[in-house]
């Protein structure tokens, strides 16, 4: 049975900051795995300082280096230690994939109420490429933060989980008999915690760059971010929507939503940019993620 409607109260920022804490998402110290996000999504550090941060954590330096040698970045040599890797594959490519596995580390590996975790970071991973891919085609600019705010987009699913196990709970089941409908009506319906608030604070709380921010609150509706950030947050929404299109879906988001994605046009996007992303993220997303198992 669907349990009722919640009744909406004003959100408390702290509440979502104290269940971080509890799933040590909270900690931004220069050791943790959310201080290096912040680290990598900080265009004033550069590459020497970086690849001696990750140097410095041989679990992730041993991850980096096992996803740079991989067939993805097709390298004929090995990438033998990081200033290599940094070398070979340049700075965004080493942020990215630092990124990918701290965010690994940061999303927690069990709650209760949600069935599929691994398939939640597999989205958010699909996300990243094809956002990397449509930013490239016409904002390439904005390339290396496609990536990782695709990485990042759905984090706030874990605090949303934690703080509301009853509403996550109605919204997996209500999607059984409405898998199309948006997820921010389901949320209003039955949740009190918002999934794009919570990645918000979490990522204020981080210190992220505001784009990140923005594009994490608004990555469902991103005509709703703040003017500086709506070519970012779009590009969220189109690779998020790619994603679930290819079958890198979870409980909470099942199906694809039917959405026109002609509006893009005013970012230079065009349906043949869509369909070239979408018929090449499969293998892309295959070839990235065997890296990291």
């Amino acid at each position: 049975m669907t349990a009722a409607p919640v009744v909406q109260t004003p959100l408390d920022p702290r509440r979502i900051l104290e269940a971080a804490q509890a799933l040590r998402m909270a900690d931004a110290g220069p050791n943790s795995p959310a201080g290096l996000i912040s680290v990598l999504c900080d265009d004033n550090v550069g590459g020497d300082e970086l690849a001696a941060r990750i140097e410095a954590q041989p679990v992730l330096c041993a991850r980096v280096l096992q996803v740079a040698n991989s067939p993805y970045y097709g390298q004929a040599k090995t990438v033998a230690n990081i200033p290599r890797a940094l070398l070979l594959l340049g700075v965004n490519a080493l942020r990215g994939i630092a990124a990918a596995a701290c965010v690994d580390q940061v999303m927690p590996q069990r709650i209760e109420c949600l069935p599929d975790i691994p398939a939640i970071l597999r989205h958010s991973l699909a996300t990243a490429i094809g956002g990397e891919m449509l930013a490239t085609m016409t904002h390439p600019l904005l390339a290396r933060d496609a990536f990782l705010a695709g990485l990042l987009h759905n984090l706030g699913i874990g605090l949303q989980a934690s703080l509301d196990p009853t509403g996550t709970t109605a919204i997996i089941a209500a999607r059984q008999a409405h898998p199309a409908e948006p997820i921010r009506c389901l949320e209003a319906r039955y949740s009190k915690y918002p999934h794009e608030e919570c990645a918000a604070v979490l990522f204020e709380a981080w210190a992220l760059p505001d784009c990140f921010i923005e594009s994490a609150r608004s990555h469902h509706q991103p005509g709703e971010a703040h003017p500086p950030h709506g070519v970012l947050a779009s590009l969220v929404w189109a690779s998020a929507n790619l994603a679930l299109s290819c079958g890198n879906t979870y409980s909470l988001e099942p199906v694809a939503s039917e959405s026109d994605y002609a509006w893009l046009s005013d970012m230079g996007l065009y349906e043949r940019h869509i369909e070239a992303v979408k018929e090449e993220l499969p293998q892309r997303l295959a070839l990235l993620s065997g890296a990291f198992r």
